[in-house]
């Protein structure tokens, strides 16, 4: 079975540091602010992180739309990059409808 290529690899990320870690950080990259300039284009709503879903971009994801494969277009539209850090309970979000 050939093995497939990651979805990222299109992406330059940009090598950082994070509590301690080298990272790589495709937010910070030239052809990522391609992807969040097409979401900020995009018909969203706002919405409240509930208690349970802290730092799951997946649960969210499958939440709102029914596949946790999307945890990304939920990171993406609010610039998140650790979502341990950033998704918080009571917090509000963008959510984009992406569907």
């Amino acid at each position: 079975m050939a093995r497939s290529t990651s979805r990222f690899s299109r992406y330059s990320p940009v090598e950082r540091t994070h509590r301690g870690v080298n990272v790589k950080d495709l937010i910070s990259s030239e052809e990522w602010a391609t992807v969040s300039d097409d979401l900020s284009r995009t018909p969203s709503k706002l919405a409240i992180i509930p208690a349970g879903y802290e730092g799951r971009p997946d649960l969210l994801a499958y939440k709102i739309y029914g596949d946790s494969e999307l945890w990304w277009a939920i990171c993406a539209a609010n610039n998140i990059v650790d979502p341990l850090e950033q998704l918080v309970a009571g917090k509000q979000i963008i959510v984009p409808l992406i569907r």
